[in-house]
């Protein structure tokens, strides 16, 4: 299926928006205030706009020059099909979003198509938080479950080989066994469904363009119950669903409606404790300086390839068939203490893969910050 790219080159300022808010009626808390046809996106000079499903005009807050880098950032990343979207995290504005490739399934952007392999350990660990007394400091051992979950990872591990961490380090390094095990002993599976429904799975997107967050089915089996916690199936996320979450960690805990027009942003639902939230944000910080995104985020001399800013963020990782493509995600907001943007990126990478990712992530974040006057290394 053919998707609708963007064309490029726009320069984004806060006037911009101010000058071209457009107000479409009353809404319901958390909802748009009137959707869009994303299908009918176009460009007159450096401003976009698109038909509203009551047939209005609406002015766009789509940026060209974000929209330029995203574009260009996903070709370079030559996968079979992928999407991307950068947000304006203080407004749920969004800045830039675009798909590549061929999709059969329909829009890796609005469609809950992707598997959500170990971004779905965030709403793991939402749940511990907000359902358990578990907290950053608690300790877990384990043995194995490095690409699969087993009964034997279900409980506490012994012996040689023993690896014991706490749980605060385990999200960036995406140690499977912890979510296993601590899922295991702590949760019920209405906790892991009701956390979920919050943050949107099984719902339409909180967004001005018609698709779907998430798609959950939680077993009532233990192991495998175990296993979707972990990220080992039974969750499907869009690229703008993965951002709705990431937003509402990067707002502590507010769930903030994401809009392409350029207008007032709407009210916002708490989905988690502002604590949560914290405390989920400095896990992501693991994943940048020390975990799974680590070669993308710090060079072979230790240094920093975001300059002096912190960036909170989660990748995943996973392949649905042998033979078939691996999909690869990032999700991440910056600066970590201020959010100031927040980046989704999933590809559907053949076996020969050019990037994953957190790489593609990385690089838009890097364009972000370069924006705003932050000194990165050269790209």
């Amino acid at each position: 299926m053919g998707r609708f790219l963007l064309p490029q080159k726009l320069v984004h300022t806060a006037a911009f928006f101010c000058a071209t808010a457009l107000v479409l009626g009353a809404a319901t808390a958390g909802e748009p205030k009137s959707f869009i046809k994303y299908s009918t996106i176009a460009w007159h000079t450096d401003v976009a706009a698109a038909e509203s499903q009551t047939g209005e005009t609406v002015t766009l807050g789509l940026s060209k020059t974000f929209q330029h880098e995203v574009e260009e950032t996903l070709r370079r990343a030559k996968p079979i099909a992928g999407a991307a979207t950068l947000v304006d995290a203080t407004t749920g504005q969004v800045l830039a979003a675009a798909e590549i490739g061929d999709e059969p399934r329909g829009s890796l952007l609005f469609d809950a198509i992707a598997p959500a392999a170990s971004l779905f350990k965030l709403v793991t660990t939402v749940t511990l938080f907000e359902k358990s007394e578990v907290t950053p400091t608690t300790r877990v051992c384990t043995q194995g479950g490095l690409r699969g979950i087993e009964r034997e990872h279900l409980t506490p591990a012994t012996g040689a080989g023993t690896v014991c961490t706490k749980f605060g380090q385990a999200l960036g390094v995406s140690r499977n066994a912890v979510f296993a095990q601590l899922a295991t002993q702590h949760l019920m599976r209405t906790d892991l469904e009701n956390v979920a429904h919050d943050l949107g799975f099984g719902q339409g997107l909180k967004l001005d363009v018609h698709g779907r967050m998430g798609s959950l089915d939680v077993p009532y089996n233990d192991l495998d119950f175990a296993r979707t916690a972990s990220g080992f199936g039974n969750a499907r996320l869009s690229a703008m669903g993965a951002a709705q979450i990431t937003l509402a960690i990067a707002r502590g805990g507010l769930l903030v409606p994401m809009h392409f027009a350029a207008e007032i942003p709407e009210p916002t639902i708490r989905v988690m404790s502002a604590r949560t939230a914290r405390r989920v944000r400095d896990a992501m910080e693991v994943t940048i300086h020390s975990g799974t995104a680590r070669s993308s985020f710090v060079d072979e001399h230790g240094r920093s390839t975001v300059g002096a800013v912190q960036v909170a963020g989660k990748t995943g990782t996973i392949q649905e068939k042998p033979g078939g493509p691996t999909t690869s995600w990032f999700v991440g907001f910056a600066p970590s203490d201020q959010p100031a943007v927040v980046v989704s990126v999933v590809l559907q990478n053949p076996e020969r893969w050019h990037q994953r990712g957190h790489e593609v992530g990385r690089d838009l974040i890097q364009a972000y910050l370069t924006s705003i006057g932050v000194q990165v290394p050269d790209r």
